[in-house]
């Protein structure tokens, strides 16, 4: 058997190394070319590459290479982008949209590689919407946190954003608090300040119409609003767990679950809209209910 040494590469030069790579992605005849397949194809290593150029993805480009995500390129993602869009049902295309009809990627990664979800869109060449182009306000950045936080049955994470039922990502929720976890703090912050509503104690005081008084029809004259405000929603499911409190059925278990808050004594027949009033149902549940 003969013995020999592996070339000395210390004094290769950049655009040695750039040939090479170049060779390696011919051989394998793609137009782009991963580290992992440098390693079996090319004559340096990856390593070498890299410590070079400070990225694979600065030594791929400079080769003249397709630039990859993961293992997508930018125009097989572009592509994606538009497959997605040309579904019959999609009108306009959402995070939440593409992330559920997706076969690769997320918005997450392509909004790391493009700048923003707008310019992904623009580079696809689609129609931005205005409302896509319209800023959230505080209380939809809440209402989307809410609603991933009851989604998954606890605390989202930065990954959950780039997930269904996610509308808003990460980078916006960023960039309107300075990071994710101010973000969290602020949510927090908001729904606590609920605390001293939720505990009002009700006034079931009733007073008799004057046409009526013949027939002892009475008015109820309630102290809380019907509508449950996104702090009173919030706590009631943390309360209950972020589960149906009838069946245990709860959204992060089945998806198919939607959890509701409901009054436990009807509003129109002096229920408050207070927490010890308050209870979470699925959609069925509640559907059940109302048919009783």
């Amino acid at each position: 058997m003969k013995f020999e040494l592996k070339p000395d590469n210390r004094n290769s030069s950049d655009e040695d190394l750039i040939k090479d790579v170049i060779e390696a992605a011919k051989k394998l005849d793609k137009r782009t070319i991963s580290g992992s397949e440098y390693n079996a194809h090319g004559r340096y290593n990856r390593s070498t590459i890299i410590n070079r150029f400070g990225s694979w993805r600065n030594a791929v480009k400079r080769a003249g290479l397709f630039c990859v995500v993961g293992n997508h390129t930018d125009s097989e993602i572009l592509n994606e982008i538009r497959r997605v869009s040309e579904l019959p049902t999609v009108n306009i295309l959402t995070r939440e949209i593409f992330n559920k009809n997706k076969k690769f990627s997320n918005t997450h990664t392509i909004e790391k590689r493009f700048g923003s979800w707008t310019q992904a869109l623009k580079k696809a060449g689609l129609k931005v919407s205005p409302a896509q182009k319209k800023g959230y306000s505080e209380i939809n950045l809440f209402e989307n946190l809410l609603e991933v936080w009851t989604y998954h049955g606890n605390q989202p994470t930065t990954k959950n954003l780039s997930e269904y039922p996610s509308k808003i990502s990460l980078n916006t929720y960023q960039r309107h608090f300075g990071s994710w976890r101010n973000a969290l703090e602020a949510f927090v912050e908001y729904a606590n300040k609920g605390q001293a509503e939720a505990f009002i104690k009700p006034n079931n005081k009733t007073t008799e119409t004057p046409e009526n008084k013949s027939i002892k029809c009475k008015r109820i004259q309630h102290k809380t609003s019907r509508t449950i405000n996104l702090r009173l929603r919030f706590l009631v499911m943390k309360q209950n767990n972020f589960k149906c409190k009838n069946c245990g059925r709860s959204p992060a278990t089945d998806h198919s679950v939607i959890l509701h808050v409901d009054h436990i004594h009807p509003w129109s027949k002096g229920g408050e809209t207070v927490i010890e009033n308050l209870q979470t149902l699925c959609s069925k549940c509640n559907l059940g209910k109302s048919n009783l």
